[in-house]
């Protein structure tokens, strides 16, 4: 009796072992590539079977990958780029009677959660800082480094509250965490700095340094409507309750307040300013960009950032507000349409971008300079601040684009311009005329023809533009130097749907253009002003400079830019993504020749109808005429040519004959691993080994390779948190742009990283939208010329570059699905236009996609956008990768990120973090099922595509042409494999020695 309970107990307990064990198998298979990642493991590794030379073709500039030392070098080449890009783009915005810099100040109080809880980052992909973590450095620590003394009991008495940095409990993806997009919390309440009141009332008085944050993140927008703890709803951005009580408390108390806006996202300082002597701009530091910070605050180093954003005061004022964020509306026929194509088609939201080319500083200054010339009805009250008699510039931007003040001054006189057939040059000299040494960044702005021609066919102009930049080294006071700017042409045309007779193309305006050098956007506008006969008695908000700027007279030209590279015919190619092209007349774009009649005041939303929901359902693949069969395509393969990775390397891809033989070597069954990106991706048969890639526009998310000590324990370090981007684009400086590509660059090498997914090169189209951090600025032409610097230096090292989220992913919340309706201009010379630089020009080896649709196609479906565009227009030959689409197990059929066919014949290549392949394993069989040798053929374009990223990369450090690609079985594999094994032979004994008890108890009883 006993024998046969014990045998029944270990048989039911070895069983469910084993069915653990074949359940934690398959979901282990299903997600090897975030195992691999996390353990460190890999698939494969490379086998010499001969003597080799040096296979080291992608060198560190720091030594050898092995050796401690360069490890180190690295690391402290990474940590300086980072602090120096907040030396140079935290932008003072405030500095009433010279409070800054605090130069005899040493004993000072520090306010706010966000003080001793910054946010580092917001989250999203790459390496998290947080407080006490290896190589960071928190605020306190960097004041005290500059001699301050940093009040410890305010210190320790904050720390120790209760309020939180808007953040969630729920987990996300690679360890970070939810944020709910709310300031509401976020800092303690009035109550508690009374009880702490004590610590500084007789000491820690010469100054007080006021902290506070926003924080969005992947997958959250900051709120629009955001309930205080007042009970009143407001703006996330504008100054909540708590915040202004404990302003209000230290302005009583202190003679000096500084204020530190440790938000990327564009706060409502208005409410700060009455409390505030100074207020400095840092955004998010990442992990010692606070040693910066308090350079500035000491005077060690003289601020010169500049915002990439307008300040505006009322955060909603802007025209695209209405129709995005958390106020983004739904179809009106949302219950029809989820019973019609189904729930999984996230087909529910859509957001019609009735602003056009009027993003940020577009919008202000242009509807200011219609304004001043008494056009367009821009005082109409429409858009203006709650209550407002008329639209009035001073009273609505509190801060224009490029604004950022100096320690010092600066005279900058514009000496010559040189206009060129395809360039401009501009040359300026810069004198540093105050008593301090300094940076001074050179803005140089354009105005291009708002006349008859452009009213007539819908050509929007904003009244200036951001066109080229510069930035001095630093001059000791009465130095000089002259900095030269070289403009192209390109960048001032504007596109017209109508021209060529309506088939669409660039134009260059006929009329008069004018280039101007300001502080800011606002200033340059108001010298332009001034050349054009304008004056504060016409309502500018100060009198302009006219020497400040330089007019050329341009002929109409709709031939110069009508062809893109290699030919390809620039052309209209995103009717379908207008609004009024299914429902006429169901949109209405902001136009400066109206801004009454056109500003948006309501959301605009329709009912699709049964031609818009079967686009929307996203299945209209089809084999196309006169296809070859799949054992036609399918013939070519396993083949020997005796071609490997090493030999590839130097091969362009014009050579396409010989890049198939390379592939043909494969059987087709390999070629879904060549759609396959992830943490980890698979090897491509014996033809390239699995690898990593990175993912994150600050940080690569990598690892260094050689332990250091940490706390007693041996750790890898992490790499590098840059500034966020915010801070980055306000340096305005190329050579940190290069720093920056150069050093993630070095960390993605250093970690083994074939590609990072960095490069933010999507618009602030709010304030609020949630990734704002990693994206550079409101400005499409700042994004062009700083994405094209950053993407060439990191393209060099052998870790490619690969911008994202292209493109128009400019919100979070519904960002799944999101159906976002537009114009053909502004879509061209706004978010084109922002991810061009990096693509086009500095030849990206890779992209990421959008998760939102372009027009009613998700943007990886859409053939005018990733083969027109991409590949014709823009003549480039990256690899093309969605955003996340992970499949796991089983692909699913259905659910608008799962139609395979139509992605890959749009030219889409690879799914990202699909690890297994089931996009393109699916796509496979569906070849096979219904002999389409076509889509086998797209199979191996996407090999081909993948592969020449690949030999292009440091992947290939350490092979030779006598190289081979060795399987290995990774050892958690190993480890579920045995436990199967043991537990099913366990199971089986045990099971026997069961029956056998109770056989013999049985004949016992007989």
């Amino acid at each position: 009796m006993k024998r046969s309970k014990l045998w029944s107990g270990l048989t039911s307990t070895s069983a469910a072992l084993l069915v653990v064990g074949l359940i934690g198998q398959n979901l282990a298979a299903a997600n090897a590539s975030y195992i691999n990642t996390a353990l460190g493991t890999t698939t494969t590794k490379v086998v010499q079977t001969g003597e080799v030379g040096d296979t080291t073709y992608f060198k560190s500039q720091f030594g050898d990958f092995d050796d401690p030392d360069a490890q180190a070098a690295a690391i402290a080449a990474a940590l300086e780029q980072n602090v120096n890009e907040m030396r140079e783009g935290a932008a003072l915005l405030r500095n009433e009677n010279n409070t800054l810099p605090l130069t005899n100040a040493t004993r000072i109080s520090v306010f706010g959660h966000a003080a001793v809880d910054p946010a580092y980052q917001a989250n999203s992909a790459g390496n998290k800082v947080t407080n006490g973590a290896l190589n960071s450095i928190d605020l306190k620590t960097a004041l005290e480094a500059q001699g301050f003394e940093v009040n410890p009991q305010l210190w320790d008495g904050i720390a120790a509250g209760t309020a939180t940095r808007a953040q969630g409990e729920a987990p996300q993806f690679g360890g970070g965490y939810s944020v709910t997009g709310t300031a509401t919390n976020t800092e303690e309440n009035k109550a508690f700095y009374q009880g702490l009141a004590n610590t500084w009332a007789n000491d820690y008085k010469d100054a007080a340094i006021v902290v506070f944050a926003r924080e969005g993140g992947e997958g959250h927008d900051l709120l629009m409507d955001d309930v205080d703890t007042d009970g009143s709803t407001i703006s996330s951005l504008a100054l909540h309750k708590d915040e202004r009580d404990l302003l209000e408390m230290v302005r009583k108390d202190f003679d000096k307040v500084i204020v530190l806006l440790n938000s990327p996202y564009q706060m409502e300082v208005q409410d700060i300013i009455p409390y505030a002597d100074s207020i400095l701009f840092i955004g998010y530091p990442g992990h010692q960009g606070f040693t910066g910070v308090a350079e500035i605050l000491k005077g060690t180093v003289n601020p010169s950032g500049h915002l990439t954003d307008t300040y505006a005061t009322d955060s909603l004022s802007s025209p695209a507000a209405v129709n995005s964020g958390t106020r983004t509306p739904q179809f009106a026929n949302v219950a029809e349409i989820n019973a019609t194509i189904g729930e999984d088609e996230n087909a529910e939201y859509m957001s019609f971008q009735a602003e056009g080319i009027y993003i940020g500083y577009r919008y202000y200054e242009t509807r200011y300079a219609d304004a001043v010339m008494g056009q367009g009805n821009a005082t109409a009250p429409v858009g203006a601040l709650e209550g407002a008699s008329s639209w009035n510039y001073a009273d609505e931007v509190q801060y224009p684009f490029g604004y950022g003040l100096s320690y010092t001054t600066f005279d900058q006189k514009l000496d010559s311009v040189d206009v060129g057939e395809d360039e401009i040059t501009a040359k300026v000299t810069v004198t540093n005329t105050g008593d301090m040494a300094g940076k001074s960044v050179v803005q140089l702005y354009a105005q291009t023809p708002y006349g008859d021609y452009e009213r007539q066919h819908g050509v929007e102009k904003s009244a200036i533009q951001l066109a080229g930049f510069g930035k001095t080294q630093e001059l000791a006071p009465g130095a000089s130097e002259t900095v030269t700017i070289t403009v192209d042409k390109y960048l001032l045309a504007s596109y017209d749907t109508t021209a060529h007779d309506g088939a669409g193309g660039y134009i260059l305006s006929d009329g008069d253009y004018y280039l101007a050098i300001g502080e800011d956007s606002h200033d340059a506008l108001n010298n332009v002003l001034a050349a054009e006969g304008y004056t504060a008695a016409n309502g500018m908000t100060a009198e302009g400079t006219a020497a400040k700027t330089y007019s050329f007279k341009q002929s109409f030209d709709d031939d110069k830019y009508r062809t893109g590279e290699n030919g390809a015919i620039v052309s209209n190619q995103f009717a379908d993504a207008d609004l009024n092209y299914w429902v006429d007349g169901a949109g209405t774009y902001l136009s400066r020749s109206d801004w009454e009649a056109t500003y948006p005041v309501e959301q605009t939303t329709v009912e699709a109808t049964p031609e818009m929901m079967n686009i929307l359902a996203g299945e209209w693949y089809e084999k196309p005429e006169g296809a070859p069969s799949y054992s036609e395509v399918a013939a070519n393969f396993g083949v020997d040519s005796g071609l490997n990775l090493a030999m590839m390397k130097d091969v362009p891809l014009s050579d396409h004959e010989t890049w198939l033989k390379f592939i043909y070597q494969l059987q087709p069954e390999d070629l879904p691993n060549a759609t396959a990106e992830s943490f980890q991706s698979p090897a491509v048969g014996d033809l390239s080994p699995a690898f990593a890639v990175g993912d994150g526009c600050d940080s690569v998310g990598g690892t260094y390779p050689l332990t250091v000590e940490f706390n007693g324990e041996q750790v890898n370090p992490v790499t590098t948190r840059y500034c966020s981007n915010v801070v980055l684009a306000g340096t305005f400086n190329a050579d940190l742009y290069a720093g920056r590509g150069t050093m993630m660059g070095e960390d993605g090498m250093w970690s083994g990283y074939m590609i990072n997914y960095n490069l933010g090169n999507d618009l602030h189209r709010t304030p609020f939208g949630g990734r704002n951090f990693e994206y550079m600025s409101e400005c499409p032409i700042l994004n062009y010329l700083a994405g094209a610097v950053e993407v060439e230096a990191m393209e060099k090292t052998g870790s490619h570059a690969g911008p994202k989220h292209f493109v128009g992913n400019d919100q979070e919340f519904y960002r799944e699905g999101l159906v976002c309706f537009f114009n053909e201009q502004a879509f061209r010379e706004g978010n084109l236009k922002a991810f061009e630089g990096s693509i086009r020009v500095a030849n990206a080896g890779g992209l990421m996609q959008s998760f939102e649709r372009l027009g009613l196609k998700w943007y990886s479906a859409s053939y005018a956008l990733n083969t027109t565009i991409l590949r014709n227009e823009w003549g480039w030959n990256g690899a093309i990768d969605t955003d996340a689409a992970p499949c796991f197990d089983e692909y699913v059929d259905g659910g608008y990120k799962n139609h395979a066919a139509e992605v890959l014949d749009a030219g889409t290549q690879e799914w990202c973090l699909d690890g297994v392949g089931g996009h393109g394993q699916w796509i496979l069989q569906k070849a096979k099922d219904t002999d389409d040798g076509h889509l086998l053929e797209l199979l191996t374009e996407a090999a081909i595509s993948w592969e020449y990223a690949i030999s292009r990369s440091v992947v290939t450090n350490g092979t030779a042409s006598n190289s081979v690609i060795e399987h290995v079985t990774p050892y958690w594999q190993t480890a579920i494999t045995a436990e199967i094994a043991v537990t099913g032979i366990l199971t089986a004994v045990f099971f026997v020695l069961l029956v056998l008890s109770k056989t013999k108890k049985k004949a016992k009883k007989q």
